[in-house]
């Protein structure tokens, strides 16, 4: 006999011993598929919890800029109706 064939001889009953059988692999598949189901909703409430608080954010931001905005607007008012006033009270 050649080396090959005595190696393999050798390492053949090691292989089948190790090698690993359908209740593994089928255990192995239940574990991850639960893990999914597991942490899946987590993982859509995370998002959705993201996405929420993006647009809250963006109407936040709208909101501080059509507040400043806003007393722009009135300061401009003011100074027109002052204006006014002068020229009403300087006839």
């Amino acid at each position: 006999m050649d080396e090959k064939s005595v190696l393999l001889e050798e390492v053949t009953p090691h292989i089948q011993t190790n090698s690993l059988s359908v209740s593994i692999i089928k255990n192995l598949i239940i574990v991850i598929a639960f893990a999914f189901a597991l942490f899946l909703p987590k993982i859509y409430i995370s998002s959705q919890i993201y996405l929420t608080s993006v647009k809250i954010n963006k109407k936040l931001n709208e909101y501080y800029s059509l507040k400043a905005e806003n007393s722009i607007l009135l300061s401009k008012i003011e100074k027109i109706r002052f204006k006014n006033r002068l020229n009403i009270d300087s006839f």
